[in-house]
């Protein structure tokens, strides 16, 4: 089963920081939610920086975004 990134925890984040991953390797492994259309959301510091600083923790903080995915079967 997928992990997606704003299901981390930082705990989580920090123990895949101590392991050295580039952020590729994050975002593969921990890719952006289904609903974000931020290009390379998972990207470090030209990542989503709401969901980088760990804002993100589920489909309502980002409805106002205007790169949000608006269909309702998208879940995760």
């Amino acid at each position: 089963m997928i992990k997606f990134f704003h299901k981390l925890t930082r705990e989580e984040f920090n123990a895949l920081v101590v392991k050295e991953l580039t952020w590729g390797e994050v975002a593969k492994d921990y890719p952006q939610p289904k609903w974000c259309g931020y290009p390379n959301a998972v990207g470090g510091v030209m990542g989503c920086w709401s969901l980088m600083d760990f804002m993100v923790k589920g489909k309502a903080y980002c409805k106002s975004c205007h790169l949000f995915y608006k269909p309702e079967s998208v879940k995760s």
